[in-house]
């Protein structure tokens, strides 16, 4: 159970829509009013606040150490969103609506005896989301966020990655965290929309209007208060993009920290430490919601988990300013190191005319839990039905930290393809782990035409706004956009490339996408004519002494 001191107490208001909403208040004991105030707001029922914060039993418990911020003398709110828990309306998920909506019950609470009227959020995950999609809305009572783990684009990040649809997640999210919870609390399934939105987001296979109105991205640009964005590299499929973009786009005082957290679990575990929340979170909001001149934002205004190395390095943004980019070609020759479907080779230089390519044909019959298939005394074996391309051993220590990019020539037999790329580092000797996951992303062939006015050269921007069926037979240069990164390779350790055009059900879950009905023949080809790469930032190692 969460130990929380004092029993709360509900408020509500009337939304510029129309709708009741309602949220619980927790105040400080012993402590004289008015207080500084943060605002969780989730779908997940406030009253569910008791249950503890298991990640595989109650993953949607994910509000932070309540005590410790009634301790440090400030108030939490607790706000059910319209059309879930006790708040009336229609579930409208991260919709500027719902943004509205919180809005509304800011100035409410700005207005209320016991509220100093500096209010600020927090919460990971959907509240976090919450979080971005509120500042959008630009309430004047809110003075900050303290943006932990949290998508801005719903397209991008997690719904439709590279135009893939997610299957895994979604399911699992809506159904068990949401639906389930509601039914088990006595609350229809039917009633505000709560069973209807699985089928929704499935009709909008596009960045239509729909999924634009549920994606802070686009108006992130005009907020203005200071902003903590904080992510973990463990949820890199899920909402680290959101807290990179998230970061790069507001226009206030920003700091940004990615942790080490390795898994999902680790993650939400990480948020309920308290001495994390009094190294990082409880210093933000006293020296904005308080006042107190703490130092706090004399830290360093991106910092970073490096990954192998396990030491946090500090930038002044991100990427880095003194990064270069750093080159791998994909080549036929064969590696000698992984029993794949090919076997191939990363190089620094330049395949030859003659470097060739690399055709494969699927599903493939062998595969079991998606792409993994069961090898020698009964163990899961993650590579042999996929590509591969190997590096050789590293000569010297290399650190590879911000955005990547996948270039890559690609045929098939169909009217379009999809693929999905994995970049792993793969540690020397026999005690070590089989691979880290440095960096992933995800491209449906058909939706490769990019917007010119937000691509990059090393961080690709589709737009998303139709299909453009491929050819048979012709090639194509496809751009497809990696995740950001920052691991550290020693010598001896190798890089490894997977290419296939579906994910592990174990490597990958929950954030597994649908096959669909996939059956054909791809080709990459990787010679002079067609230098399929990979372009990976990268920073000397001599100037990484923080």
């Amino acid at each position: 159970m969460v130990d929380v001191s004092v029993e709360p107490f509900e408020i509500e208001t009337r939304t510029r829509h129309g709708d009741i909403v309602r949220a619980d208040v927790y105040l400080p004991m012993g402590r004289e009013g008015p207080y500084p105030v943060l605002l969780g707001a989730s779908p997940y029922q406030k009253s569910l606040r008791h249950l503890p914060p298991t990640p595989a039993v109650f993953p949607f418990i994910e509000y932070g150490p309540i005590q410790l911020y009634l301790d440090e003398g400030y108030a939490y709110v607790a706000m059910d969103v319209p059309g879930m828990g006790r708040s009336e309306g229609t579930w409208d998920p991260v919709s500027r609506t719902e943004g509205e909506a919180i809005h509304d019950m800011i100035e409410h609470i700005a207005t209320l005896d016991w509220s100093s009227g500096r209010i600020g959020m927090i919460g990971m995950s959907y509240y976090c989301w919450s979080q971005w999609n509120t500042a959008r809305t630009k309430p004047p009572h809110l003075v900050t966020i303290g943006a932990f783990d949290g998508a801005t684009d719903m397209y991008r990040d997690w719904m439709y990655q590279g135009g893939i649809p997610i299957q895994g997640f979604l399911n699992a999210w809506l159904y068990s965290s949401v639906i389930l919870q509601h039914m088990a609390t006595g609350l229809s399934v039917v009633d505000h929309g709560r069973g209807q939105i699985l089928s929704e987001m499935y009709q909008h296979p596009f960045d239509d209007e729909w999924q634009r109105r549920r994606s802070p991205f686009w108006e992130l640009d005009q907020v203005d208060i200071p902003v903590l964005s904080i992510g973990a590299w463990g949820k890199a499929s899920l909402h680290l993009r959101g807290n990179f973009e998230g970061f790069r786009l507001v226009k206030g005082p920003k700091q940004l920290l990615i942790t080490g957290a390795k898994t999902f679990g680790e993650t939400q575990t990480l948020f309920f430490e308290e001495e994390f929340h009094r190294a990082e979170l409880l210093p933000w909001y006293d020296c904005h919601l308080k006042g107190i001149d703490n130092g706090v934002m004399d830290r360093p205004k991106v910092r970073f988990f490096v990954r192998n190395e396990n030491r946090i390095h500090e930038a002044d943004e991100w990427p880095p300013s003194d990064v270069s980019i750093a080159e791998f070609y994909l080549n036929g020759i064969k590696s000698g190191t992984q029993a794949s479907l090919n076997d191939g080779t990363l190089t620094a230089e330049l395949p030859e005319a003659s470097g060739g390519s690399t055709s494969w044909s699927y599903p493939d019959p062998k595969w079991m839990a998606g792409v993994t298939t069961i090898g020698k005394g009964g163990l899961p074996d993650h590579f042999s039905r996929v590509l591969t391309f190997t590096s050789l051993p590293f000569d010297t220590d290399r650190e590879f930290t911000g955005q990547a990019v996948l270039h890559l020539f690609a045929s098939s037999d169909q009217r379009d393809m999809d693929v999905y790329a994995k970049l792993s580092l793969l540690p020397e000797g026999q005690d070590a782990p089989p691979f880290i996951k440095v960096t992933q992303g995800w491209l449906r062939a058909s939706h490769r035409a990019e917007d010119e006015n937000l691509r990059t050269e090393m961080r690709p921007f589709m737009r998303h706004d139709r299909a453009d069926p491929i050819e048979p037979n012709e090639i194509y240069e496809l751009r497809i956009e990696l995740l950001p990164m920052s691991v550290l390779v020693k010598a001896g350790e190798r890089l490894r490339l997977e290419l296939s055009n579906w994910d592990s059900t174990i490597t990958e879950a929950p954030m597994t996408h649908w096959y669909g009905q996939k059956v054909g023949t791809d080709t990459y080809h990787h010679d002079a004519l067609h230098p399929s790469r990979l372009r990976l930032h990268e920073r000397p190692r001599q100037t990484n002494g923080e």
